[in-house]
């Protein structure tokens, strides 16, 4: 996989080859993404990055300004801030910005904030994607790993290993009384019974790349797994 993360990309090697398949959660429908609908929904409040991920990110936003400006993004001084969610998650992230999300999309979550990462184009597509496919590289080449693998959650499993999994409403780690969720609530991520198909077909590019990285064949093994029940 080409990728600008090496250090990032050989750590989740490591999980991917250790993972389970919650083949169960993978089967459960959704749709394919949709960003005219859904104007980056996933995208509101940027993401969390390593510190490679971080580093990598404020150099090419340096080396690549024209090309970031040439799509029409006012990208501000700060493109990584430190955050922090509750006690899952703190440390640097991308930097947002306001946004009417409520105004602009169809159910649009109503505890989401109205705010997009700095990376997101006017038109929903992540700059950063679209950077590495203008210069002939993989589409994931300098996009976050979090970001590519959405909505598809690793965790850990009751023997220790990770579990490669794909959040439900009920299973859903970033819950709380007053937060019903993330990306079991973003438009790509919510179960459809109607008009969705499984997961794991709708998320073939992902699980190929994740199998790629960790020398697995995903989508045989979930095949398998579900011609032996």
């Amino acid at each position: 996989m080409s990728t600008a993360f090496p250090n990032r990309a050989e750590s989740i090697a490591d999980i991917v080859s250790r993972a389970e398949l919650d083949i169960e959660s993978l089967c459960q429908p959704i749709q394919p993404c949709q960003l005219a609908t859904c104007r980056g929904t996933c995208c509101h409040d940027g993401v969390y990055l390593s510190g490679e991920e971080a580093e990598t990110i404020r150099t090419i936003t340096t080396d690549l300004a024209d090309d970031f400006t040439d799509m029409g993004l006012d990208l501000p001084e700060r493109v990584v801030v430190y955050g922090r969610f509750r006690d899952i998650a703190s440390g640097p992230k991308t930097a947002t910005r306001p946004a009417p999300m409520h105004d602009m999309v169809a159910d649009y979550p109503s505890h989401f904030a109205d705010t997009n990462c700095v990376f997101l184009l006017p038109d929903a597509r992540c700059a950063l994607q679209a950077i590495a496919m203008d210069r002939g590289m993989s589409a994931w080449h300098y996009k976050p790993f979090t970001c590519w693998i959405h909505p598809l959650h690793f965790e850990r499993g009751q023997n220790g290993q990770p579990v490669l999994t794909l959040p439900s409403a009920e299973t859903d780690p970033h819950t709380f009384p007053d937060y019903p969720g993330f990306s079991s609530q973003t438009h790509c991520g919510r179960i459809c019974s109607e008009g969705g198909k499984p997961a794991y077909q709708v998320l073939e590019a992902e699980l190929r790349q994740l199998g790629e990285l960790g020398s697995r064949d995903l989508l045989w093994e979930i095949e398998q797994a579900l011609a032996a029940k």
